[in-house]
């Protein structure tokens, strides 16, 4: 386990769920989306088990569930339907923007989403200019968490080692990534605590208790 006796030199937020407030609106777009196509998934449904995991997981969770492939269009007409939603719709996690605008050391974003949804999200509720230059997508690596190498690439391309880098995630496989790049992870559980988290993570109910995990 990395020693943290010393501050983070960086901290490395996730967007969805933990910045923005964005997997309520999405999880309304896939019920509904999918109900097109016949099948029943309430947006608690979806939530629950598309959270924090890679849109390719999801298309084919539904294409099991619907028992036949999905077109190739799916993808395109779902993220256009949530992309209209978001518009409307999103807002920041609550304490997101006094943060980011309070934090005294460097900071960037990393998400399983790509890019052109993750800056949709940033600008619609204020946030894109905090992290111009720093918006770093699972798309760049072709790798998606739980897996550790957006967050290495991250640290990597921002010249920081993993052992003084923050995590700051919502969802147990933005974790489970956090850990395995060997960076310290701090756990936003606004509604109640994952029965899964690992005991070493820290656990913050609101963005405004992040400070002094990065004293």
């Amino acid at each position: 386990m990395n020693d943290f006796a010393t501050s983070p030199a960086l901290v490395i937020f996730d967007c969805d769920g933990t910045l923005v407030d964005s997997e309520v609106v999405a999880a309304r777009a896939w019920s509904e989306y999918v109900a097109t196509y016949g099948v029943q998934l309430t947006p608690e449904d979806a939530l629950a088990r598309f959270r924090g995991v890679s849109m390719s997981w999801c298309i084919a969770h539904v294409a099991q569930l619907r028992g036949q492939a999905l077109p190739a269009h799916f993808e395109q007409e779902l993220r256009a339907r949530m992309g209209v939603m978001l518009e409307q719709h999103l807002q920041p996690i609550n304490g997101a923007l006094e943060m980011v605008e309070q934090l005294q050391i460097p900071f960037a974003l990393a998400s399983n989403a790509p890019h052109h949804k993750i800056e949709l999200c940033l600008r619609v509720t204020g946030l894109l200019p905090h992290f111009h230059g720093r918006i770093f997508s699972a798309y760049d690596v072709q790798r998606w968490k739980p897996d550790p190498a957006l967050f290495l690439f991250a640290a990597e391309r921002l010249g920081v080692p993993p052992a003084r880098c923050a995590v700051v995630e919502d969802s147990l496989p933005g974790v489970q990534a956090g850990l395995a790049a060997g960076m310290k992870v701090i756990a936003l559980q606004e509604h109640g605590v994952h029965p899964d988290l690992p005991e070493e993570v820290a656990v913050i109910t609101h963005l405004g208790q992040l400070h002094p995990h990065l004293a």
